[in-house]
């Protein structure tokens, strides 16, 4: 797969995501849609000890995981941008990428159990649970999809990090081709 290419299937894995941050955003502002009337998310947040900060946050239309999945697209892409010779930022974004991945099996699990467990006593109605596990499964393959390509370093290889300007090593030498 081209780099190219690589950057297209992860905004279009990406885009999965948008949906899911509107959603998370409007209910933050107050909005009501997709949810049980008089369902309070930040009251909820609450009840199942969440830290106070990501309650204020909710309670003044922030929700911490809307900025986490925008948080997780950026990684996404700031991975299949051109990082010419920064091996230690390129490392330090791979942890959190791939742990990121998690949320295919996450989002996989949440369509599955949203298909057949009994949702009528939850407060979110039947089309919340499809956006959000398309979310998860897009976040979580656009973080796959730019931290494959630079699984190993590129002196391991002997070829360069895709997108990058370097020129491959040679196979033999290790050493760079003549200009």
């Amino acid at each position: 797969m081209t780099p190219e290419t690589t950057r297209r299937a992860a905004a279009t894995a990406g885009a999965l995501a948008l949906p899911y941050i509107a959603l998370k955003t409007y209910w933050a502002a107050g909005g009501q849609a997709g949810i049980a009337d008089g369902f309070d998310m930040a009251a909820e947040f609450e009840h199942n000890g969440a830290p106070a900060a990501l309650v204020w946050l909710e309670r003044h239309g922030v929700d911490f995981t809307a900025v986490l999945a925008l948080a997780g697209l950026a990684l996404a892409f700031a991975l299949l941008s051109p990082m010419r010779s920064r091996r230690m930022v390129r490392r330090m974004l791979l942890a959190p990428a791939w742990a990121g991945t998690l949320l295919v099996p996450y989002g996989l699990l949440t369509a599955l159990a949203g298909a057949f467990g009994d949702r009528t006593d939850g407060p979110l109605t039947g089309w919340v649970i499809p956006a959000g596990a398309a979310a998860f499964v897009g976040i979580g393959t656009a973080l796959a999809l730019g931290a494959w390509p630079r699984r190993r370093a590129p002196e391991a290889t002997g070829t360069s990090a895709p997108g990058s300007n370097r020129h491959p090593r040679t196979a033999v030498t290790g050493a760079l081709p003549p200009k």
